[in-house]
């Protein structure tokens, strides 16, 4: 492990912290409702396998970190969670009638695709500045391959957003089927009977992975380094981590068996 104090961690958050876009998330009255009612059904007509609920925190703010394969991973992801997540959606999906008031039901969080990624990550900040919990797919969409491997190159967003909250836990899940009930392109007709599983890992925070010899192996020294750098190279330094952190994530991913 790194020998990063919390003086030092305190100084790497303010480094790494970002501005919450300050907008309204949508109000959730039918989300509970609709999974009290969604878990049962969804035992029924799927055949799914979950590994690692155990490491799921019950409360609080979580980070849930998936790959992303078809429409009904998020649907996946929140059943084996049983967790309340809310997960960042790109404006085009509340401009449908019947799908706008599906999305805000469920509380998914609408992210202008127009202002880029910085509003995708401060729309992330307000949903963690309120203590609830996350869902995120590091790819930013979901495979276009038409053969495996579908685990894509991630993008850095999931690691700023660990950054600027660096004692929430992490959890990586790896979702292996999901294309088999529902592939990009194909008709709104999920094919239930297929076998999917998921698994999920223990939690990591950003501050573990950055003091771990694994992972950034920062210390106090290194921070006051970066510190110290002028904001270009600031921003460079902090951009390897962020990309180091970002490519350890898929990795995980994929070791949890996704495509």
């Amino acid at each position: 492990m790194g020998d990063l104090s919390d003086e030092g961690r305190a100084r790497l958050a303010a480094l790494t912290e970002v501005e919450p876009a300050n907008r309204p998330l949508p109000p959730t009255p039918l989300y509970s409702g609709l999974l009290n009612f969604a878990f049962p059904f969804i035992n029924i007509i799927t055949r799914l396998k979950i590994s690692g609920m155990e490491h799921i925190p019950r409360t609080g703010p979580i980070i849930v970190a998936a790959n992303h394969l078809s429409h009904v991973d998020p649907v996946l992801t929140i059943f084996s969670s049983r967790r309340k997540l809310f997960f960042l959606a790109k404006n085009e999906h509340f401009e449908k009638l019947g799908w706008r008031q599906l999305m805000i039901a469920t509380g998914q969080v609408e992210t202008d695709r127009l202002k880029g990624g910085d509003d995708a990550i401060a729309r992330a900040a307000d949903v963690l500045g309120a203590g609830l919990p996350l869902g995120i797919f590091p790819e930013g969409t979901r495979s276009r391959n038409t053969s495996p491997p579908y685990l894509g190159r991630g993008k850095t967003g999931i690691a700023r957003i660990a950054a600027a909250f660096p004692d929430t836990p992490i959890l990586f899940c790896g979702i292996n089927g999901a294309r088999e009930i529902l592939a990009p392109g194909e008709p709104f007709l999920p094919r239930t009977w297929k076998r999917t599983e998921l698994k999920f890992a223990s939690p990591i925070t950003w501050n573990e992975w950055a003091s771990h010899h694994d992972g950034a192996n920062l210390d106090d020294e290194k921070v006051t380094m970066i510190e110290a750098m002028s904001e270009e190279n600031r921003r460079g330094e902090l951009g390897k981590l962020y990309r180091q952190f970002t490519n350890q994530s898929i990795a995980t991913i994929s070791a949890l068996g996704a495509p």
